[in-house]
């Protein structure tokens, strides 16, 4: 059922529209995130440790997939929700 759901034309709108929220999330937290790092410290990107870039990375993309989980609810009750035409 939802298989076929996303392969209408309304499903593949929804998923474009969730790749779009998720660039536009990362690049935000990508901004926030590192660059914070390196203001509020003076760290240059040079200076990182391996697991600074792990960690994170890895805060980035768990903050990422969460903001996009949680706009995704309404893009799919915009697409997916019932038609009163």
């Amino acid at each position: 059922m939802i298989r076929e759901k996303l392969k209408s034309r309304q499903g593949i709108r929804f998923i474009f529209c969730v790749f779009g929220v998720f660039i536009v999330a990362l690049g935000v937290l990508l901004r926030a995130t590192i660059g914070g790092v390196i203001e509020e410290y003076n760290l240059p990107l040079s200076q990182w440790t391996t697991s600074m870039y792990f960690l994170q990375g890895a805060m980035v993309l768990l903050y990422t997939l969460i903001i996009t989980v949680f706009f995704s609810l309404p893009l799919a009750i915009f697409f997916f929700g019932n038609k009163s035409d």
